[in-house]
């Protein structure tokens, strides 16, 4: 146990040297990132190259295990090529890391670089060989399988840290939180490497974070984040192949829950929005809650609240059999989609609308489609207005709409107009009925507004159809609908494509009684919304 108090205070040690020096020779040749976009939060120019600093402290902490002589040491020194198998295709993330703050590269340089560690990791011994699955247990893989999940996943999980990293502290406290967690997962298990590499990497973010924390004087910088994602990822992988089937499942969900959530969500929402998968937002959940007047400190200890209760999480598990497994992830995953819908989301409030209009609104939204392809076959079959103007009462009769103002007639001909009207003067049906200029006019009301109110207050919106077919325009109709109603529990298709297409046939026969039957075919104008 002395040993790794020990390994952790030199880390710990060296990161608060060594950070402070980089940030000078960061400044002295200007490594430094500039707030260039909307997307950063930092508005003045900060060093970056943390993650040099980190790596390096992880280097000295280990060096010292040779200068060591006790069982531990010896031990850990008979599987020291586990060492390499970590630290050498970190070393090569670091690399990247560096030449991208440096220089810059697009999306697909960074995963095949990223790809290459992954394999290299893979190639060296560090392999996902069996998958936990709830309910079923431990599935052997095929190689070419383990060799896909291996690369996956620490490109995974190096990009959400990376992700993640988009304000002072977040990804180096979500990091510590995650190595404590391997850490102490590794005790039990006996897996001392996983644990002194474990307590080195939380040495160095904690002398790290005496500098990153807001306000940072540096920055991980893609140094950092990736090289800090992919040792996890790769520990993870190393620490968890001889454990129980709960233990290898849930322990590096639970660790990474933060950087997975937000990465998870953002790939999610950028789908949904039909914008580019790796095209940098200000949509994270940091972001969000920033956006909420909270302060970066704020924000960040509210995170490391949540980094730290998946920890606990984790912790419950470890000796657990794995029978209910798959139940707590479905729970946790219920209660993290409950949590992040709080913050908010443009594409979750959108699914939820989608969720109650094709499950708690599907019936009432059928009846009405129904009572409108009704009205339509009514319309189909009517020779006279009155016909038209009963099915067209059938229509509004769903109740969706407040008031409404139909008028048909020819432009071209005003008298075509008055031959209809004095056909079917005595008729009931047209005592709403009245000429206007070369036009019929029909007005109806629900009946719980004025019609003066709903053309003059300014709060309903109105939908303008023209009837017009092939031969000509027949007018129009106009609906009103108050803003502050519900749902509109009718798709607007089948009013102005299905309903709108038979209506201007219908003013068509109408007003051409006494000619030829028109040409059967129409086509719907535009539909314009006021």
């Amino acid at each position: 146990m002395n040993t790794y108090f020990l390994i952790f205070i030199l880390s710990a040690g060296a990161s608060l040297v060594l950070t402070p020096t980089v940030r000078r020779v960061c400044e002295r040749y200007g490594l430094l990132d500039e707030p260039r976009d909307d997307r950063r939060v930092h508005r003045k120019s900060v060093p970056r190259l943390g993650g040099v600093a980190i790596f390096l402290a992880v280097l000295v902490a280990l060096a010292a295990l040779p200068l060591i002589h006790n069982t531990l040491t010896r031990s850990l020194g008979v599987a020291r090529w586990r060492f390499v198998v970590v630290l050498l295709p970190a070393s090569l993330v670091l690399l990247f890391g560096v030449y991208d703050d440096l220089r810059g590269s697009k999306a697909p340089l960074k995963f095949l670089a990223q790809g290459l560690a992954g394999a290299l990791l893979y190639a060296l011994g560090g392999r996902i060989e069996v998958l936990s699955v709830p309910f079923v247990g431990s599935i052997e893989l095929p190689a070419v399988v383990g060799f896909v999940l291996t690369v996956v996943w620490t490109v995974g999980i190096s990009n959400a840290f990376n992700l993640i990293d988009g304000m002072d502290g977040l990804a180096a406290g979500a990091a510590l939180f995650a190595s404590f967690v391997m850490m102490l997962v590794s005790l039990p298990l006996y897996n001392p490497f996983v644990t002194v590499i474990s307590l080195a990497l939380a040495g160095a973010l904690i002398g790290f974070l005496r500098y990153n924390f807001n306000p940072a004087s540096i920055f991980l910088g893609d140094s950092g984040s990736l090289t800090i994602g992919f040792m996890l990822a790769a520990l993870s992988v190393q620490g968890t192949q001889k454990a129980s089937t709960v233990v290898a499942i849930m322990i590096p969900l639970l660790a990474f829950g933060v950087p997975m959530v937000d990465t998870g969500f953002t790939m999610v929402r950028r789908f949904l929005s039909g914008r580019p998968l790796f095209q940098g937002d200000r949509e994270h959940i940091h972001h969000m809650l920033l956006a909420r007047g909270w302060s970066q400190r704020r924000t960040a200890f509210v995170l490391y609240g949540v980094c730290a209760l998946f920890g606990l999480m984790a912790m419950l598990f470890v000796g657990e059999s794995g029978r209910t497994t798959g139940l707590v992830l479905f729970v946790i995953g219920v209660a993290v989609i409950l949590a992040v819908g709080r913050l908010r989301y443009h594409e979750i409030d959108e699914i939820k609308a989608s969720v109650r209009r094709n499950l708690g609104h599907r019936r009432l939204r059928a009846a009405n489609h129904l009572r409108v392809r009704r009205a339509t076959r009514a319309l189909a079959e009517a020779r006279l207005l009155a016909d038209v103007l009963a099915a067209m009462q059938m229509m509004l009769e769903v109740g969706e709409f407040v008031y409404a103002v139909v008028e048909i007639g020819d432009a071209s001909e005003a008298a075509a107009a008055t031959r209809a009207l004095e056909r079917e003067q005595r008729t009931q049906s047209l005592k709403r009925t009245s000429l206007n200029g070369a036009f019929l006019r029909w007005t109806w009301e629900r009946g719980d507004v004025e019609p003066e109110e709903v053309l003059e207050s300014g709060h309903f919106w109105s939908l303008h159809l023209p009837l017009a077919t092939e031969r000509g325009e027949w007018g129009s109709i106009m609906l009103y609908r108050a803003l502050e109603s519900d749902t509109l529990m009718l798709d607007i298709n089948y009013v102005c494509h299905l309903f709108g297409r038979e209506l201007s046939q219908a003013a068509e026969r109408i007003l051409n009684a006494d000619e030829e039957q028109a040409l059967p075919n129409t086509v719907s104008r535009a539909v314009t919304f006021k």
